[in-house]
């Protein structure tokens, strides 16, 4: 998730703020009493210096909480196999997903068969079109916290047939069963995760589950029901310093999010992202191939740029696409010693590293992005004094011992390919959240041209614009993303043969609203390379039933908050069920197919016109916007156009956004007949 400036962010609210730095403080007050080294570890490994450190911090907690340490969060050594394990170079696929997605592609052209089929395309047989031929389309969410997760649920919901409104007339179901991969980062990340780790449920399942997305209370509140987990989750984080792994503040994030997103006891300590593959619905390809990503970080650095090295994690590999690396290693061999692409002599294989929960907080690992808004800026609630230099030691100490990232060492491409692999001269591996480079939607996976993706639906729920008036961020997306993921393709820093379409810059975003309305980009392919990028549908947060524009930093949601957020999600991917335009599931529908009619030179008169509403037509306004950018709802039935100056706080402590309430029996719905139409977030 993109973190829009935190000092000048005002709805990590007060409260939220406060007990989130008081609960830094207080892991951090242990830190600083350094002990004496103490014991080996069961996989045989030397204990680092901060994992003894930690350890002692560990000790202390317990002393004070009382908890076992038999949770099954620890990874743990394994019987070589008969096999060879080695790194593998990239550029291609791996067997395991070649094989796989074959598979899928069969799945995949029966579902997208027969949305073609229902959508009403003109002109188009698509039975005969769709013979011997399956399009490769991706999904890609963004990053931005829980709004991410939730506007992201929304687009899932319309794209996913299970749901019964989405395969009604302005219903999009039936992408998501023909999409073959589906990636996420940090916010974005959550909500590929919720799915995938809890047997690919539908976002209805979610909504009504007794464990998942229970959102009232902050993770981070010691005074709510959060509290009973904190024993649980520092006997999990013990077992892995136990089996001699390095811990950091990433692991007890992580395991405080397993609480929010793994719908089994305790969060779920033993479930890891490789197990995935051997569930029935990943091996009868009844679910796209999942992919989170992550951003390297060299020791010392806290600031990330456009050349920071993107990792992606998926059940079968880890590893990266980018020059800097062009390597993978197996996803459920993580923590094991590797030295030039093989498991060292000697050296123990591991398995249980990868834990569901870990990959996904570290793609949402940003408390070095903390550090440097708390310094950069003046955070109200710690004024300019005392507290604020306390954190600031605090957070700065953490930093110091890299204890605010997410430690992934022993680094598998230690010795690999050390001509080109920077990470080759040592085995430390450490990473941190996905966006922090500015590319806040996956886009990277998608790219590889070995992939063949035809299509990217990605959904940006950034949090970009920032008020003249105050300089505080609005929370909506101005195309940073989509302008960071092309400068980062113009200066070679993809993968060989990536390609993305030319976009333009955030100003033009704004001016000529493409960051508030669907848009297509790379459409006439002769003009993106000889090797065309896949076409974009650029699908941005937007207020159609709801202000939806909820701060990053907001961790806690009500039900009915949580569902009106989803709600417009569907609207915004559904453009208001069909409401602004009726032909858009045919639209989408081209947007599906229109590489191989490029390529067939078979574009339909309907598709044309697609195309003309809805692809850029390259022209700017580069002129920095003279007004400030406050979108009303698309969808206004029953809703008053006007808005307060400013926000109005909720329960004290967040300010909150409005929608007209809809009935739901549907998943992305929720039946309340209060009217919080008055209700602005500008948080």
């Amino acid at each position: 998730m993109r973190v829009p400036n935190f000092g000048r962010d005002v709805a990590p609210s007060s409260s939220m703020l406060l007990v989130t730095l008081t609960t830094v403080l207080f892991f951090t007050s242990f830190v600083y009493a350094v002990p004496a080294p103490r014991d080996q570890t069961t996989t045989g490994k030397q204990p680092t210096k901060r994992n003894l450190e930690t350890r002692e911090i560990i000790d202390h907690i317990k002393s004070f909480f009382g908890f076992n340490t038999n949770t099954g969060y620890g990874p743990f050594q394994i019987m070589s196999p008969a096999e060879v394990v080695t790194v593998r170079r990239g550029g291609h696929f791996a067997k395991e997903e070649a094989a796989w997605v074959n598979g899928r592609m069969k799945v995949a052209n029966t579902a997208l068969t027969e949305y073609l089929g229902r959508v009403g395309m003109e002109g188009f047989d698509h039975k005969a079109f769709m013979k011997g031929y399956t399009p490769t389309v991706g999904l890609a969410f963004s990053g931005g916290g829980y709004r991410a997760m939730l506007n992201g649920a929304g687009v899932i919901s319309a794209f996913d047939s299970r749901n019964p409104k989405a395969m009604g007339p302005g219903g999009l179901g039936g992408l998501l069963q023909g999409a073959t991969y589906l990636s996420g980062l940090s916010g974005g990340g959550w909500l590929v995760g919720s799915m995938v780790v809890n047997g690919f449920p539908t976002i209805g399942q979610i909504q009504n589950s007794e464990r998942l997305w229970k959102l009232e209370d902050s993770i981070f509140s010691p005074l709510g029901k959060s509290y009973k987990y904190y024993p649980s989750i520092f006997a999990q984080a013990k077992e892995k310093l136990d089996a001699g792994f390095d811990i950091t503040l990433t692991d007890i994030w992580s395991l405080m999010l397993s609480r929010v997103f793994i719908d089994k006891p305790d969060g779920g300590p033993k479930l890891t992202l490789s197990s995935i593959a051997n569930c029935k619905i990943f091996r009868n390809f009844q679910m796209p191939f999942p992919m989170f990503l992550a951003n390297g970080r060299t020791e010392g650095d806290t600031l990330l740029h456009l050349n920071a090295t993107v990792f992606e994690i998926n059940p079968l590999e880890f590893g990266s696409h980018d020059p800097s690396v062009n390597a993978f290693s197996q996803t459920k061999l993580l923590g094991s010693d590797y030295h030039e692409g093989k498991p060292e002599e000697g050296g123990k294989l591991i398995n249980g590293f990868d834990n569901a929960a870990f990959v996904m907080g570290t793609s949402s690992s940003l408390f070095n992005q903390v550090l440097i808004d708390i310094k950069r800026n003046d955070v109200g609630v710690l004024g300019g004094g005392f507290l604020k230099n306390l954190v600031i030691s605090a957070l700065e100490y953490l930093s110091k011992i890299e204890f605010d990232i997410a430690d992934w060492t022993p680094n598998p491409f230690f010795g690999f390919n050390p001509e080109h692999n920077p990470n080759a001269v040592t085995k430390n591996l450490t990473l941190v959240d996905g966006g922090l480079d500015l590319e806040n939607i996956p886009f990277n996976p998608h790219l590889v041209p070995h992939r063949g993706v035809d299509v990217v639906f990605a959904n940006d729920n950034s949090a970009d614009v920032i008020r003249f008036d105050d300089g505080l961020p609005s929370n909506w997306p101005n195309g940073t993303s989509m302008v960071a993921t092309y400068k980062r393709f113009k200066r070679g820093l993809m993968a060989k043969g990536s390609t993305f379409p030319e976009v333009p810059d955030i100003h033009t975003f704004i001016n000529k609203g493409l960051n508030n309305r669907i848009t297509w980009f790379g459409c006439d392919a002769k003009k993106v390379s000889a090797n065309p990028s896949p076409l974009v549908v650029y699908i941005p947060n937007a207020p159609y039933t709801a202000f939806s524009n909820t701060s990053t930093f907001k961790m806690a949601y009500k039900d009915f908050e949580r569902d009106m957020l989803i709600d417009n999600g569907y609207m915004v991917a559904t453009q208001g069920d069909g409401e602004l335009d009726p032909e858009w599931p045919a639209c989408v529908g081209c947007a599906v197919v229109h590489r191989e009619m490029e390529r067939r030179g078979t574009i339909t008169e309907q598709c044309r016109k697609c195309l003309r509403s809805y692809c850029w037509d390259g022209t700017k306004n580069s002129t920095k916007p003279g007004s400030e950018y406050e979108p009303d709802l698309k969808l206004k039935s029953g809703i008053p156009s006007t808005r307060p100056k400013r926000p109005v706080a909720l329960n004290g402590t967040y300010t909150f956004v409005a929608a007209h309430s809809i009935k739901r029996p549907m998943s992305p719905y929720i039946e309340d007949s209060t009217d919080y139409s008055r209700f602005r977030d500008y948080a």
